[in-house]
């Protein structure tokens, strides 16, 4: 693909965070919207209207939005449960994509896939967008850079309140574990497990517990209630493969928390901590023999750290700039933890990853 092409997007899924993958393409120079899918009909005739898209390019079959000429690359923004179907098509009929995460409801699919992928790669890029908050990729360089020393642990959470019961949210797909895989394992802790990865490297073995805080929730249309079979919290202990030791906790039920994605790392010359809240500061604090009483700064990430993750998307189509993207085998590495964690506190013991 050419540089001063104009890439053609079809996206498949036009719930809420579609609007999100619609901001970032907005704010993007040769690129087009040319198709858009969603089982919801009515949905699809409104956006197509919203983004003067033909009719006939509205689909509500993603199949046909994956063998459209007119689209060359694809946004998949479904629930769990379709990511693997839609990744298949791609692989099958080579149209590059970015997938949501988790990669996949479990190991099993990502396994399946993993063969399909070999025989046929394609761009696949998974969509891990903490690897474009600005703070989380200036940390990477100061790791990179040494700046830490030998890193000894790290502590992870993600944090929010939505599904805590005062706010008495009703059933949805999110608290189905055929729908979802898992609840806010999949739905948070993947981004945690990709963040680590990202900035310390590999996790090598897990011990796990996971909760379902609220057993049942109201079906939305208010009448009776349904079983949740999926976790609302999920804590587990990690060993990295470069020996440091890791403590994650993700909650949908951490009253006071929007979107707390937050990491403290720990090496033999400094300590950084970066949230996803505070998107364009760092604290670092780092010391050597001369300088023992050094103590945290608040420090602004410059300016060249920012960068739209579907620009980053199309630099790896164009095949340039392809440093810290989230591919496939990234995806297939996540779910691959997200699976030890789910075994862990299944068997209660420490889990090979």
């Amino acid at each position: 693909m050419k540089v001063n092409e104009v890439t053609r997007f079809g996206l498949i899924g036009l719930g809420g965070m579609a609007n999100y993958h619609f901001l970032l393409l907005s704010q993007l120079e040769n690129v087009k919207i040319t198709a858009l899918c969603d089982v919801n009909e009515e949905l699809v005739k409104s956006k197509c209207e919203q983004y003067i898209i033909p009719s006939e390019k509205g689909y509500t079959t993603f199949k046909n939005l994956i063998m459209d000429p007119d689209v060359d690359a694809v946004i998949s923004i479904v629930p769990n449960k379709y990511h693997a179907e839609i990744l298949k098509e791609c692989i099958f009929y080579g149209k590059p994509v970015l997938t949501e995460k988790p990669f996949t409801v479990d190991f099993k699919e990502a396994d399946e896939l993993e063969k399909l992928y070999k025989e046929n790669p394609i761009p696949c890029m998974v969509g891990f967008s903490y690897r474009y908050v600005p703070s989380f990729r200036y940390a990477k360089k100061l790791l990179e850079g040494g700046k830490l020393g030998a890193v000894r642990h790290v502590s992870v959470q993600y944090l929010q309140e939505w599904g805590s019961a005062i706010f008495q949210v009703p059933h949805s797909w999110r608290f189905s574990k055929e729908m979802s895989g898992s609840g806010a394992l999949g739905d948070l802790g993947s981004h945690m497990v990709d963040s680590a990865r990202f900035l310390v490297g590999e996790l090598e073995s897990v011990s796990a517990i996971m909760q379902t805080i609220i057993p049942e929730r109201s079906n939305a249309s208010g009448n009776g209630t349904k079983a949740v079979d999926v976790d609302d919290l999920t804590s587990f202990l990690a060993v990295f493969q470069n020996g440091a030791i890791g403590s994650f906790l993700t909650s949908r039920n951490a009253i006071g928390f929007g979107n707390h994605l937050e990491l403290t790392i720990c090496g033999d010359l400094g300590t950084i901590n970066v949230c996803s809240e505070r998107p364009d500061e760092i604290d670092i604090c780092l010391k050597d023999a001369q300088h023992t009483d050094a103590k945290f700064t608040k420090n602004t990430i410059p300016e060249e750290f920012k960068l739209n993750q579907i620009q980053s998307f199309l630099d790896y189509l164009q095949g340039n700039n392809q440093e810290y993207i989230a591919s496939f085998y990234d995806g297939y590495e996540n779910q691959k933890v997200l699976e030890a964690v789910i075994e862990s506190s299944k068997s209660g013991k420490m889990q090979q990853i």
